[in-house]
């Protein structure tokens, strides 16, 4: 599975980027008729400035992700801590890997 962590600027929420990635986010949800461990995450706490996203993709779907993500400002990062992450669309099937 890979993960990436996708961050907004206070500028770019004043644009709606946010709002368009998630909608992007939401249509490849149901193309891919909503697969196990494709899931966006937030923070569980509020920051000072701007919005972080996290999400998780099936290597399968790796591609169809970065196919979206080249249009935001994201990176690939490791398996963030799940301790301060809210699932908030998709699936989560991370407990089936421990």
């Amino acid at each position: 599975m890979k993960w990436y962590h996708i961050s907004f600027s206070t500028a770019d929420l004043f644009a709606n980027s946010d709002e368009k990635f998630v909608s992007q986010f939401v249509k490849l949800l149901h193309n891919l008729k909503h697969p196990d461990n494709l899931g966006l995450y937030t923070l569980k706490f509020q920051m000072d400035e701007g919005l972080v996203y996290y999400a998780s993709a099936p290597t399968e779907y790796d591609y169809e992700m970065k196919k979206i993500l080249a249009y935001f400002p994201s990176q690939e990062v490791s398996r963030p801590n799940l301790n301060v992450l809210k699932l908030e669309l998709g699936k989560n099937g991370i407990m089936k890997e421990v």
